[in-house]
């Protein structure tokens, strides 16, 4: 069985207001493809009420970083309240959404994702005094780069929404 290490659980950014949802997905899946990962998307759910939408998805990039060790975030974003607003940006007429934004980050750093390493009792014990001594230093050097990897899509997004205020 693959070793998953979590590395950044939870990660939550909020933000409340004005957002194009389309260009929002857009910018984290310009950033995932961009750093070359691949796109699983679990979950994407929209539920529409008298007043307001939901939308929630669940994205799992990944990217292969050789046969044996992988990247793999986990990006659960919920937009709630959700209401159509019309607004007029250099005499240009936008139709966005305002409500509720909560997207939280988590970050997994998994090694012997294929279990080729698990068929035997000695072929696990080697793995576990390969990865405790052989590859330590290459493990905590890509743990830290996806940690580094997290904080960037999280201040991307965040930029992002800060950016994006409309008047």
């Amino acid at each position: 069985m693959a070793e998953i290490k979590t590395l950044v659980e939870g990660k939550l950014l909020k933000y409340e207001g004005l957002v194009n949802v389309k260009e929002l997905y857009s910018v984290i899946d310009k950033w995932f493809e961009k750093h070359r990962y691949d796109k699983a998307e679990r979950r994407n759910y929209e539920q529409v009420f008298k007043d307001c939408k939901l939308i929630e998805m669940e994205l799992h990039p990944y990217k292969k970083i050789s046969d044996y060790a992988k990247f793999e975030f986990k990006i659960d974003i919920v937009l709630s309240d959700l209401t159509e607003v019309e607004v007029e940006r250099n005499n240009v007429k936008m139709k966005l959404w305002k409500g509720k934004v909560e997207i939280k980050f988590t970050a997994y750093f998994i090694t012997d994702y294929e279990d080729s390493w698990e068929t035997k009792p000695f072929y696990y014990f080697v793995r576990t005094l390969t990865d405790k001594f052989i590859y330590r230093s290459y493990n905590k050097k890509m743990e830290v780069h996806l940690i580094d990897e997290c904080q960037e899509i999280f201040d991307e997004v965040r930029s992002f929404l800060n950016m994006s205020r409309y008047s």
